[in-house]
């Protein structure tokens, strides 16, 4: 079986930072940034995200814009993507904005554990497999076949490492920050070598946002 459309969607500063050096919760991205990211949340069956960042944003992103929910019900979609977040362990509150939000939740974990977050606004529990092609596989079998990953820094290497992201959508913000959130590890070594060629994406796209943004969108360019 063909393997979901695994899309990153982050915004980057000058310096490929995530965040400021302090940390914290601010957003880097403007109006435009928030257009495209709906946008990418439209056309995707599920979001992915770490449960460290859940826990940092206690929320996770929603389509806001009335066309796009019209478009995605007309489709006979729900009017948000379902929201997967991977976890080991229990430590989500449900006073979180998170299980407030209109949305369909699921955990995706390593095992089972007596230890797991038990609460009914998940609606359902997946076992990951040894890698992440056969989760991929299963998630696709349950009709996620075009999957945005919203981070953190630790499953989007995961991912990455098995070449299992598709495409790139990066917007850059005109800033310099500085500190150590980086998309990636600085000390990151192993990285397959076909994903270091100067061949291995192609740009497909690059918008103007305003505001000195750009989004950059590229594809793997795979056999």
């Amino acid at each position: 079986m063909k393997l979901p459309l695994v899309r990153l969607v982050l915004v980057l500063s000058l310096d490929g930072r995530l965040a400021f050096a302090s940390g914290g919760k601010d957003n880097l991205g403007g109006k435009g940034d928030r257009k495209v990211l709906e946008k990418a949340l439209a056309w995707s069956d599920a979001t992915l995200m770490g449960s460290g960042t859940l826990r940092a944003h206690e929320n996770v992103c929603l389509i806001h814009d009335e066309n796009l929910i019209k478009k995605r019900k007309a489709e006979g979609k729900d009017s948000q993507p379902v929201s997967i977040v991977v976890t080991e362990k229990a430590s989500f509150h449900e006073n979180w904005e998170y299980f407030k939000q209109p949305i369909k939740r699921l955990l995706l974990i390593p095992k089972l554990t007596d230890k797991l977050f038990c609460s009914n606004s998940f609606e359902n529990i997946y076992l990951m497999k040894d890698t992440w092609s056969e989760t991929f596989s299963n998630l696709k079998k349950e009709g996620f076949s075009k999957i945005i990953l919203l981070g953190g820094m630790k499953l989007i290497k995961s991912i990455l490492l098995e070449d299992n992201i598709d495409e790139l959508q990066f917007t850059i913000s005109p800033r310099i920050l500085g500190g150590k959130y980086t998309w990636l590890q600085s000390n990151l070594t192993d990285i397959p070598i076909k994903l270091t060629k100067s061949s291995a994406w192609i740009l497909k796209e690059i918008k103007d946002l305003g505001e000195s943004e750009i989004m950059l969108l590229y594809k793997r360019n795979r056999p």
